[in-house]
């Protein structure tokens, strides 16, 4: 796991997921999100589409960046590809809701997770 070069003007985390069986590119999203957050995402939603289908290798490369960050949610773009980079497998979005163990409700982000977020957020222009 990295992050990217401080020049790119898109940062994203970079996860190396190893191919265990039959599991879904969704399941290895949700691992880069726990390698980066240190917890595993609850609620929320995943939106993906499939590029090509995955033939061989050990290792996928998943690409997070943040599309959106509010109090309660945190939207991911991603992409997973082979490990090189080279061949894309899916892209789509992950969003997750910080939801409080102890009461099952939402609550804000602490600081440390919007920081560490905001350094991620897309910075996409807009094109007319």
């Amino acid at each position: 796991m990295s992050f990217t070069d401080s020049l790119d003007l898109n940062p994203r985390f970079v996860f190396f997921s190893p191919i265990r069986g039959q599991q879904q590119l969704a399941e290895h999203v949700d691992h880069a999100i726990i390698a980066l957050d240190g917890r595993a995402p609850i609620g929320g939603d995943v939106t993906l589409e499939e590029l090509n289908r995955v033939l061989g290798g050990n290792t996928l490369r998943v690409e997070l960046w943040v599309n959106d960050l509010g109090d309660f949610t945190c939207t991911y773009g991603f992409l997973v590809s082979s490990e090189n980079g080279r061949v894309p497998y899916a892209r789509g979005e992950r969003t997750v809701v910080n939801v409080d163990p102890a009461t099952h409700r939402a609550q804000k982000w602490d600081n440390r997770f919007m920081t560490s977020h905001a350094e991620l957020l897309r910075d996409l222009p807009a094109y007319a």
